[in-house]
């Protein structure tokens, strides 16, 4: 195994020692997990014991241990020379997003600072969900099947509308209701990416979109992205040269900077896709997470034209996630094809969660006062935290989103996010959001948290980054 795939495998493990038990078992079980989700498929090749214990800084041992526990276990096969080899069966997996594994391991830390996803909307949701419970709407659902999976109607009216608030003329045959925005990323990519296709995505970008690329083969290639958005030069040659199947963007409170693509930029990226062939996939599930502004820009798609164009949404950022309501828009061929690949893997999504939705949704402009509010408070407390304990790390203010994209001057952070997690305190290390292992020094910092939470936990990774010293150097690191 190459030295670039023993990083990544040590990013997918990440927050692997936080569960209960020796460290051999513990490691077993995240590897076993990893090839019973298909990131490890039948017949890929294990690091080197040696290889692997330096990446996660544990003893030789502690790998052979885990080794042993997965030969046992018919998990892996090792050869006298070929090295350990992973044996399990396809057939025997369920293919995941070990990306996204922060979710798994959270219950072991203290302090959480792994999600980006903020807490509910309590009195918002709740008002509207015993509306829906109260109100006739259910009733009615119930007496079909149950089975909606292109969403029920009274949802797919209301994204019609929001569509037409946003200056987007849209008709309920382009709406995809998904069970969250992940299931729209992971059937768009199955549906219409292939083995070796050409995927471009900003550097850094959301991590889950780049599980569901790397995970049907494509070949991704990043974009750096700032401020104001991704570098449209890179952009304009790379689409002119490498004629790419999709491109996909968070132009809004972009997932980890916060950052907002300015009006200029999305008219540029407007020009530069439309009569390309290339499919541009704008993923607005964060989109209403905004600082400073009331409301969002119009979608960059709106500025094309023509062109093929896909747009992404979420309740689970603006509302709450455990509404588990995510869709898709797009012209009626494209959503023809995703609802077809669709009923491949269920037949439509929670009715209760769907109709709270759509009533949610008709309160969009009192959620994205809510929101703004938190934000704004639990991004001062996260700089003030910041200013007085780590004044020697770096940021940008973000104008959208729920953290900070920080950065740690010659600090390893994946090894420091291991280091944490030892501690009891989650984080996600920037590699993670990274499609080639970049932003080695970057840490994610949520802020949507309580606040005694945010300034405990950037209080205690501060003092920990001063005492961890060589141990999560990467070689250029300035002593404070």
């Amino acid at each position: 195994m190459a030295s670039g795939d023993v990083a990544r495998l040590a990013r997918l493990l990440g927050g692997w020692d936080a569960a209960p038990g020796r460290l051999p078992q513990r490691l077993a079980q995240a590897l076993a997990d990893l090839i019973l989700h298909g990131d490890l498929a039948d017949g890929d090749r294990l690091p080197s014991e040696r290889h692997l214990a330096e990446a996660l800084s544990v003893s030789r041992g502690t790998v052979t241990g885990a080794y042993d526990l997965l030969r046992a276990a018919d998990h892996v096969s090792s050869r006298v020379g070929a090295g350990s080899v992973v044996t399990a069966r396809r057939a025997h997996s369920a293919q995941g997003d070990a990306r996204l594994s922060s979710f798994r391991s959270r219950e072991y830390g203290r302090i959480d600072l792994s999600s980006g996803a903020p807490g509910g909307l309590v009195d918002l949701v709740m008002e509207h969900t015993r509306a829906v419970v109260d109100g006739p709407e259910l009733p009615g659902a119930m007496a079909g099947d149950g089975y909606e999976p292109h969403g029920v109607a009274p949802l797919r009216e209301a994204l019609r509308r929001h569509y037409e608030d946003l200056g987007v003329p849209t008709r309920a045959d382009q709406l995809l209701v998904t069970n969250g925005s992940q299931q729209a990323l992971t059937l768009i990519a199955g549906a219409l990416v292939s083995r070796s296709d050409t995927v471009l995505v900003e550097d850094p970008t959301y991590r889950g979109a780049i599980e569901a690329f790397r995970r049907r083969g494509a070949r991704i290639v990043p974009v750096p992205t700032g401020p104001a958005g991704p570098d449209v030069r890179l952009l304009e040659r790379l689409l002119r040269q490498l004629a790419p199947r999709m491109l996909y963007l968070l132009p809004v409170a972009h997932n980890p900077t916060g950052s907002i693509v300015s009006e200029a930029g999305a008219r540029r990226v407007a020009e530069l896709v439309r009569g390309t062939g290339t499919i541009l996939v704008e993923d607005r599930s964060p989109a209403d997470l905004l600082i400073r502004d009331d409301a969002p820009p119009a979608p960059i798609g709106s500025r094309m034209g023509s062109g093929a164009w896909i747009t992404i949404g979420s309740a689970s950022k603006v509302f709450w996630g455990g509404l588990r309501t995510g869709w898709i828009r797009a012209d009626q061929a494209t959503v023809q094809a995703l609802s077809r690949a669709r009923v491949n893997s269920d037949l439509g999504g929670s009715i209760i969660g769907q109709l709270v939705t759509a009533r949610c949704l008709a309160d969009l402009s009192r959620a994205r006062e809510a929101r703004r509010a938190q934000l704004r408070a639990g991004l001062r407390t996260a700089l003030d935290a910041l200013h007085d304990h780590a004044p020697e790390w770096s940021w940008a203010e973000p104008l959208g989103g729920s953290a900070l994209w920080v950065r740690l001057p010659g600090t390893d952070t994946t090894a420091f996010a291991r280091l944490a997690q030892r501690r009891n305190i989650s984080v996600v290390p920037g590699p993670v959001f990274s499609a080639v292992g970049g932003f080695t020094d970057h840490l994610r910092l949520p802020f949507w948290q309580p606040a005694s939470d945010v300034a405990d936990g950037i209080a205690r990774l501060a003092d920990l980054w001063r005492r961890s010293g060589s141990e999560t150097s990467n070689g250029h690191r300035a002593r404070p």
